[in-house]
Order: structure tokens, then sequence, then C-alpha cells
């Protein structure tokens, strides 16, 4: 299975995550009218003394993940994700190029690899589309994942990155169609996307986490810096008007402070999004639940029909 598979036509679709605490899970129905409704969305902690594999099959069982199309998301910092030069070869032959192009730009052999690829926006002052994105990550490492996920019953179908789950979640944001820049933390790291229309122009992990915001208020100023400096890539390598607002991903627990503090220093429209104000919840997940279950959510809303 490579990085990205095909995504199933079926009604409904999963996603199921596995971490160190427990396993996050979401799972999306798709309805006739094109629009999409959240079915389950929660956070499922280990039992005292169960380990990862019994708390993904008693999950897959109570969830009925067995019978659905599901896919998974690989953890920041899990695989790379490289901007290159697209290569003028014949489509049969682009991913052996890849290969070749990206050897050097890893920390372990090619040959261990496994990648796929997607376009980048076109760029530059002719607005060319010349370069592509290339995921990359350790062979044996989602080889692993695919086999706890199927050993647990699981039909999985697709590995998917946060990248573009954060940018399916974008797409739902009123300001996606003019441009937006969506900050995801988890404790100790986090990622900025900067999306337009559904489409993933720029992304960056961040080496700041929400238990550092939280325990160092002063690092707002760093983040503040981190988002200028991408939206200023953004103004400068994209023909596209400039990004005006920034979204906030579900937090674990409320930070108004965060919120205000980030507007003040980089003078941008700046807000915490709410889901169940975005798409259809049978039951609005908790707070803490979707801010560890955003990414299996937002992998569960993919609306590809094709490979990447």
């Amino acid at each position: 299975m490579l990085l990205f598979g095909k995504t199933s036509k079926s009604e409904r679709r999963g996603a199921i995550t596995p971490t160190a605490e427990g396993v996050a899970v979401a799972t999306v129905r798709r309805n006739k009218d094109g629009t999409q409704a959240v079915e389950h969305c929660a956070f499922h902690p280990l039992s005292p003394g169960e380990d990862t594999a019994a708390a993904l099959q008693r999950t897959v069982r109570n969830q009925g993940l067995d019978r659905i199309s599901c896919c998974s998301v690989l953890g920041i910092g899990d695989y790379q994700l490289l901007l290159v030069e697209a290569p003028e070869v014949p489509p049969a032959e682009l991913r052996a190029a890849i290969r070749w192009r990206i050897k050097d730009l890893i920390d372990f052999h090619v040959d261990d690899a496994v990648l796929d690829v997607f376009d980048a926006p076109a760029g530059g002052a002719r607005g060319v589309q010349d370069h592509l994105y290339v995921v990359v990550a350790r062979a044996a490492l989602v080889q692993e994942r695919i086999k706890q996920l199927e050993s647990a019953g699981a039909t999985l179908d697709i590995i998917d990155i946060p990248e573009l789950a954060m940018r399916n979640i974008a797409s739902l944001l009123p300001e996606d169609e003019q441009g937006v820049a969506l900050l995801y933390f988890e404790h100790d790291r986090g990622l900025i996307t900067l999306t337009r229309d559904n489409t993933l122009y720029l992304a960056r992990s961040l080496e700041i986490g929400f238990r550092q915001l939280q325990d160092s208020p002063t690092l707002v100023e760093r983040l503040a810096l981190e988002v200028q400096r991408s939206l200023d890539y953004y103004d400068r390598h994209f023909q596209q008007a400039p990004i005006s607002a920034v979204a906030i991903a579900p937090l674990p627990e409320p930070a108004p402070q965060l919120v205000d503090a980030l507007q003040a220093r980089i003078g941008l429209s700046c807000r915490e999004t709410d889901i169940s104000e975005l798409i259809d919840c049978r039951e609005p997940p908790q707070r803490e639940d979707l801010s560890r279950c955003l990414l299996s959510l937002g992998a569960a809303l993919r609306r590809e029909t094709a490979a990447l």
C-alpha cells in the first residue's frame, strides 16, 4: 500500500489512529446531496492494563469499523513533506524519477522509503505549476501501521498525513474561499497550513505545542513570527490575494488569551474554530476529544476518489 490509496465511494467512511494513550476515531456519512455528516468523533483511551493492539480491536468492533472503508493518519514527525521540482518524465516513470531526486533530501536510504506525490499550486511570476509535493516515510513504519490496523480487523485503504487532514478541515471554513491559515496544536508540537479553495499551498511544522503556550505565554511572540513568515512566503511565491484570516483548530481547553494575543501581534482576524458550526454532527464531540481526534476527522472527510 502506498501512502495514499484510492478513496472508497461508500456512504460511510472511518478514520482510526492509534496513539500511546488510546485510539482516535471518526466516522463520517456522505449524504446524497453531497454534504457530509459526522456520526462519531471521540478519543477512546486505553483501559487499565490494556495494550494498543487490544484497544484497536475493541474500538474497531464497537464502532463497526470492520464494515466500512477506513483510513489512518501518520503522526507529525513520522514522515517528510518535500517540495521538489517536477521531473520532465512520462507519468509511468514519475515515482522512479522522484526517488532519484529526493534521495539526498532524506536521512535514510531511499530503498527503505515509501512515497507518494500530489500537485503543488502554481507559483512564481508566471504562475506555472512546476513543483510537486512529495510525502516520504520509512516503509517499515507504514507497514507497521498497516499491520496494526488490519490485525485489529479494520478495512484500511489509505494512510494519510496531517497536512491533508487539516486541508479538509480548512475547506469547511468560510474563510477558505479567500484563503486561511489554520493552526493545529498537540501538547508539544504544532502545524500550520495555508489553504485556499480546498487547495494546500503551504505547510510548516511548529516546535510549539499547547502545553508550551500555557507554560510560557511569551511564546506567542515566536508563534506570531512563524505565522507571519508563512504568510510572507505565500505572498511572495503565489499569485493570489493575501490571506487575511487565521483560524485555530479546537484546543483541549478554552484559551481566549491566546487568540487575542495572536491577533494583536499579526493584525489579522483570528478565532478558534467550532466544528459543530461547520458540519452536521450527530453528537457534537467533547472539546478534549475533538482536539485529539481532529486529524482523524479531517482524514475521514477526504473527498478524493482517485489516488493522488
